[in-house]
């Protein structure tokens, strides 16, 4: 098995040397065999042990700081990783931001604390000089101090930078992933004057903290990016276009009822769109409004929820008061065209769309968000529509009110009406 001797032959040559002794009778060479024998014995046994030991504490020991070594660079790896994707993800959500001042906030207030010391110093040393000297001195004072007040000057910037910049990440927090922040929550967070946080954003801004910052028309809300702004200017746009339409139309009301001739006029346009067709028209509206109801209905009666039941209830019930309105007030008309066109057909495509997810047997995640949100807008559309209806009753009131008092003016300049009529009417 391999070069040492085993134990048999070991007592074997001590066996042998002691029968040897005995038969010739010399015992001086018996010590030195088994001396001999002992000492190699020993010699193995040791060598045997250390390279046991050496191979134990240099391949195996070594085999297992090399593992350790590599599971714990694996983990640290790993845990890099997630906090480099933890980060990205927050940088992703967070609106775009620049910490202005973190390093010149700092250099200003050591620079400006280190010369602060050294100008205080030699102007007090030169102040005693120029009390007990005068002359020139009080030049050399009246110098000192104002490098003293620049040093101290610096301080301030540099504290105020500073101060700034946390406010600015104070608000980037609280603003969150919205992107925009009124200016009075802000105020009520931080417990500061509306006057003083519009200050303050308007520093940010100048500074670069908020690279896509902006404020309303109102200097009320805070929008952190672009795209928050963009569609306050798309909302802010089409505002000012109903508001140019309503005055418009206010006017073409006002101005419709100021004379009798203009009446009589209006009275012959009605008649002639009458002529040309304008029955018809209203008859195909109405007529088109109703087979939308029953639609409307029918999937009312396949959709099983009470809630949205509710709601679709409710928004039949709306459409059946504005067709109503619309056939006892014809002449608004024109103002259904985009509700016929867009508002109604898409209502109606929401509905179907939520009966066809109802009926699915397995509703995963995604289908029970698009209903939802279609329960939510259906909120959104009964609002609306209430609104229009309210608008339709608002320029019929508007309507009358005038032909009221155009006919009290003509009666009392014809004289068939009492002299207080006539006055208050003037």
């Amino acid at each position: 098995m391999d070069n040492y001797k085993s134990w048999n032959d070991i007592g074997k040559e001590i066996r042998d040397a002691v029968e040897d002794a005995l038969e010739t009778g010399n015992f001086r060479d018996l010590g030195d065999v088994v001396v001999d024998t002992v000492t190699d014995t020993v010699k193995n046994v040791t060598s045997r042990v250390g390279q046991a030991v050496s191979g134990f504490t240099v391949e195996n020991q070594t085999e297992k700081w090399e593992s350790a070594t590599r599971a714990r660079k694996q983990a640290q790896e790993k845990q890099i990783q997630e906090q480099k994707m933890r980060e990205t993800e927050l940088a992703a959500k967070r609106a775009p931001f620049r910490k202005v001042g973190q390093i010149s906030s700092v250099l200003y207030k050591v620079f400006g604390g280190i010369g602060t010391g050294i100008m205080g110093v030699l102007s007090a040393i030169f102040l005693g000089i120029a009390i007990g000297s005068g002359g020139g001195w009080w030049v050399v004072f009246s110098v000192l101090a104002m490098a003293l007040a620049f040093f101290a000057g610096m301080i301030s910037v540099g504290c105020d930078q500073k101060k700034r910049l946390n406010l600015a990440e104070k608000f980037l927090h609280l603003a969150g992933n919205k992107h925009y922040i009124n200016l009075e929550e802000l105020s009520l967070y931080t417990n500061k004057t509306h006057k003083f946080i519009l200050k303050e954003i308007r520093k940010m801004l100048s500074a670069g903290h908020f690279p896509q910052g902006h404020l309303d028309k109102q200097e009320s809300c805070l929008m952190l990016d672009d795209k928050i702004y963009m569609e306050y200017l798309d909302i802010e746009k089409q505002r000012v276009l109903l508001e140019k339409e309503q005055k418009a139309q206010a006017l073409k009301n006002a101005a419709s009822g100021r004379t009798r001739e203009q009446k009589a006029e209006s009275a012959a346009d009605v008649v002639r769109e009458t002529v040309n067709g304008g029955n018809d028209e209203l008859e195909s509206i109405i007529s088109e409004g109703q087979e939308c109801i029953r639609k409307l209905r029918n999937m009312n009666d396949n959709i099983p929820g009470e809630e949205i039941s509710a709601k679709l209830f409710r928004l039949e019930n709306l459409l059946k008061e504005i067709f109503e309105a619309l056939r006892e007030h014809p002449e608004q008309r024109h103002q259904m065209k985009k509700f016929m066109n867009y508002y109604l057909p898409t209502t109606l495509k929401l509905v179907e769309a939520y009966e066809e997810f109802d009926e699915l047997s397995a509703q995963s995640q995604e289908i029970l968000e698009a209903k939802a949100e279609i329960e939510k807008t259906l909120d959104t559309i009964n609002s609306a529509f209430v609104e229009l209806l309210g608008r339709m009753h608002r320029d019929t009131a508007y309507d009358v009110t005038t032909d009221a008092q155009v006919l009290q003016t003509m009666l009392a300049q014809e004289g068939l009406a009492g002299q207080d009529v006539f006055a208050r009417v003037k």
